[in-house]
């Protein structure tokens, strides 16, 4: 199995995503989308690097509130399917906490669909604690 580097992108890292792994992205990355991205204090993306080409990401966000500590949301975590349950999940949602960490948050979470029975399971065996939530989406 290869070596898997795990990454917080940044203005002078940001050519690791000029190889991604087919199934990471759902389109090519743009540019003037990934200059926003970086621009916002309050998200950051991580990538996990193997074999020459980033082959899975996790996006999140910082809320603030102004009744308790600050909390990190996953939005998305995706990996090549070539690279599914090698671990790669695990390596982001790893990063994730500690790129938290770093910046002062102590707790990450996320959402994931009913029927995605595999990040269910990594999410089942890692969670310290388990929400029964609904989830609704809206239009604008």
């Amino acid at each position: 199995m290869a070596e898997i580097e795990y990454h917080s992108i940044t203005e002078e890292n940001a050519a690791l995503l000029d190889t991604i792994a087919k199934g990471v992205y759902e389109a090519p990355v743009r540019e003037d989308f990934l200059a926003a991205c970086l621009a916002n204090p309050h998200q950051f993306l991580i990538v996990a690097v193997a074999d020459g080409a980033v082959v899975g990401k996790a996006q999140a966000y910082i809320f603030h509130f102004p009744e308790k500590p600050a909390e990190t949301y996953i939005e998305e975590i995706d990996v090549a399917k070539k690279w599914r349950r090698q671990g790669v999940a695990t390596g982001l949602m790893e990063a994730v906490g500690a790129e938290g960490k770093k910046r002062g948050i102590a707790e990450y979470w996320l959402v994931t669909e009913k029927g995605n029975k595999g990040a269910r399971a990594l999410y089942e065996r890692k969670a310290h604690r388990h929400e029964k939530s609904v989830w609704y989406e809206f239009y604008c």
